[in-house]
């Protein structure tokens, strides 16, 4: 869409690559849903792996779920919006197409004020997840901040789905061109390349702890926590030192 000058004003396209570009939005849109759902189902599975407690495991499960669901319905919307499915994104005589209120309450819970709002409380909640998590295990404290700040990049699609729906508000139907759209466009793809680099942490910490290394930072361990040893027999620590060697 953008080869064919998606993002530059309508008075330099003619009629037919404008046929051209919504066609090829048409489809990024009914695709794109899926991008960021399948991103949050994959951060969502891989937290569930941690020893959480049951009310943090119902959340995560009913998260899940709901970007399961939320794709499917968005685009079974798209589909059934006009008859042919071509007056989509081209004029076809005798085209049967939602009144304009219906497709403006389309585009709002398409561009953010719903379907955006339960993304930000999703990854505003796998972002929080982990740092609880992460900092009850005895491990260094340095590990525990770099595994925190990398689950947390999932608030950089937090921050760009903010951005969406501040967007999305001074979107209007009536007025704007195809111009207009380039800013949610651009913050769409934002929140994608977030959601990507949370999910890839897991691949992310042995790169990270690699270069810290270089800089004199010891590996980490598993931090050694001293325990009182019980007896069944009096003996010595010196004695117990002499039989078992440790």
């Amino acid at each position: 869409a953008i080869s064919l000058g998606f993002g530059r004003p309508e008075y330099y396209l003619v009629p037919d690559t404008m046929v051209r570009i919504h066609k090829h939005l048409y489809a990024l849109g009914f695709l794109g849903y899926w991008a960021s759902a399948l991103a949050r189902m994959s951060i969502g599975f891989m937290l569930l792996r941690f020893e959480a407690s049951k009310t943090w495991r119902v959340v995560l499960k009913i998260l899940i779920f709901t970007q399961l669901c939320l794709p499917i319905s968005l685009d079974v919307i798209a589909l059934v919006q006009c008859r042919p499915i071509r007056a989509m994104w081209e004029y076809v005589p005798d085209a049967v197409c939602w009144s304009l209120p219906r497709m403006q309450t389309y585009g709002y819970i398409n561009s953010g004020k719903f379907a955006i709002a339960i993304g930000m409380l999703s990854d505003i909640v796998f972002a929080a997840m982990p740092i609880y998590l992460v900092w009850s295990l005895h491990r260094p404290v340095l590990e525990r901040i770099l595994i925190s700040i990398l689950m947390a990049l999932g608030l950089l699609a937090a921050t760009a789905e903010a951005c969406i729906i501040y967007h999305a508000y001074l979107w209007n139907p009536r007025e704007s061109t195809i111009r207009n759209w380039m800013p949610l466009f651009w913050w769409y793809r934002v929140e994608e390349i977030g959601l990507i680099f949370a999910a890839c942490t897991p691949f992310l910490k042995p790169l990270v702890e690699r270069v810290l290394g270089r800089f004199g930072t010891s590996r980490f361990r598993f931090v050694t926590i001293e325990l009182d040893s019980v007896q069944s027999s009096q003996v010595t620590k010196q004695e117990v030192v002499a039989n078992t060697g440790s």
